[in-house]
């Protein structure tokens, strides 16, 4: 259970000025109430409709008013961050967008602003990339956005990702860019800084930018890390700087940083981050050559993750691509290029640049087995994959490859 419908309740009873004891009062004990704010228990059926009632007479402005029962603004909203406490996904898309309808409706513009900010998220999530970007686009040129720094940070951050998942990395840079200016100087917690510094460092390395990106990981990240964070926002930091260090070739620091990140990103805090950073870290090392025992049990660990979230498509490609990487690796070229030919049927569900990825561990595991011709093909896919999505570098050492493989 994610905290996105916990955190939201304690906002709207603290914004009416509630105790836990009073927003309960004959429905719920304080413990329950407690325990729904931190997201340690998922709401019973009924509950969100029995504390949007709760919430509605003591409520400012329309969120909690304004319309009966499931059609509140209020009751959508969490509903939305319910669902997506559940990774439902394409309900809370639904539940978000019905509920931003409702909020511009009423003239709520923040609550619409938040709701299809988080509907633009929810589809990102399901790598939905050009619907995510309409809505993101609406958002960053609202009025809204042009007067609040942090909102405006949010919506370019959101529009690196789903550029970044769709393979337009120079867009993915720009809109990164433009998220870091915005939160530089404007006060915002490290939380929302760190974010949009990682969409930025992610983007360049993904590029081929490699020595700016450390660059930033250098200057801007790791020393606001010694200032104190949480856990979970340590550990996503330190996951993006090892990731940068990887692509720039140092292994030992991204090994160091990757090590610590898994220490501070426990699955009993969210799982689904558990499952995407093991699948992650797990693709950085194989691709470092690196197929140890500790490789294996990362890719064990988004196995058995991925299994308990449900995560699927492109998820599940990336590990049946590690998994095919790995058997390379450990000299099973037959038996990979059988594993790598399964996912690359498949390639047209992952981002060009991990279709480049993809096809060039292909075609080195055929040149492996004495099938030069066919090796040199998939790299050359490799080096249109690469270019088509903006890494330049990439692009360049899969064409080099494809020639000293034709080359004999």
């Amino acid at each position: 259970m994610g905290k996105s419908f916990g955190d939201k309740l304690r906002s709207e009873r603290q914004q009416r000025g509630l105790t836990q004891t009073q927003l309960g009062y004959g429905i719920f004990r304080p413990r329950e109430i407690s325990l729904l704010e931190t997201g340690r228990r998922e709401p019973v059926p009924g509950a969100v409709r029995m504390l949007c009632e709760r919430l509605a007479p003591g409520s400012t402005g329309s969120r909690g008013g304004g319309r009966a029962g499931d059609e509140t603004v209020l009751f959508l909203e969490l509903s939305a961050r319910q669902a997506v406490d559940e990774r439902d996904y394409g309900t809370a898309c639904v539940l978000a967008g019905a509920g931003a309808e409702a909020a511009l409706a009423e003239g709520d513009l923040p609550a619409w602003w938040e709701l299809t900010y988080l509907a633009a998220c929810c589809l990102c999530t399901v790598h939905a990339y050009r619907k995510s970007i309409g809505k993101a686009f609406s958002l960053v040129g609202h009025p809204l956005a042009l007067e609040h720094s942090a909102r405006a940070a949010q919506a370019e951050t959101l529009l690196a990702a789903a550029h970044q998942g769709a393979g337009e990395l120079e867009a993915a840079v720009a809109h990164a860019r433009r998220a870091v200016a915005k939160v530089q100087g404007s006060g915002v917690g490290p939380a929302a800084f760190l974010e949009a510094c990682e969409a930025l460092v992610a983007a360049l390395a993904e590029a081929d930018w490699i020595e700016e990106a450390w660059g930033y990981c250098r200057t801007l990240i790791l020393p606001l890390l010694e200032t104190g964070v949480d856990r979970q926002t340590k550990g996503k930091a330190l996951w993006a700087v090892g990731t940068v260090a990887f692509r720039r070739g140092d292994i030992h620091t991204g090994l160091l940083h990757h090590r610590t990140a898994g220490d501070l990103l426990q699955p009993g805090f969210d799982v689904e981050l558990w499952a995407r950073f093991n699948n992650a870290t797990a693709a950085m090392r194989l691709a470092a050559g690196i197929s140890d025992d500790e490789t294996l049990a990362c890719i064990e660990h988004a196995e058995a993750a991925m299994s308990v979230v449900g995560l699927s498509g492109p998820e599940q490609l990336e590990l049946a691509h590690s998994q095919g990487l790995l058997l390379d690796l450990l000299g099973e070229h037959s038996r990979a290029v059988g594993m790598l030919s399964d996912v690359y049927s498949h390639r047209d569900e992952l981002s060009p640049q991990d279709s480049g990825e993809l096809a060039l561990h292909l075609g080195l595991a055929l040149a492996r087995t004495g099938r030069a011709d066919a090796g040199s093909a998939y790299l050359a896919d490799s080096e249109r994959s690469f270019r088509t999505a903006g890494a330049g570098d990439r692009a360049a050492h899969a064409a080099a490859l494809a020639h000293r493989i034709a080359a004999g």
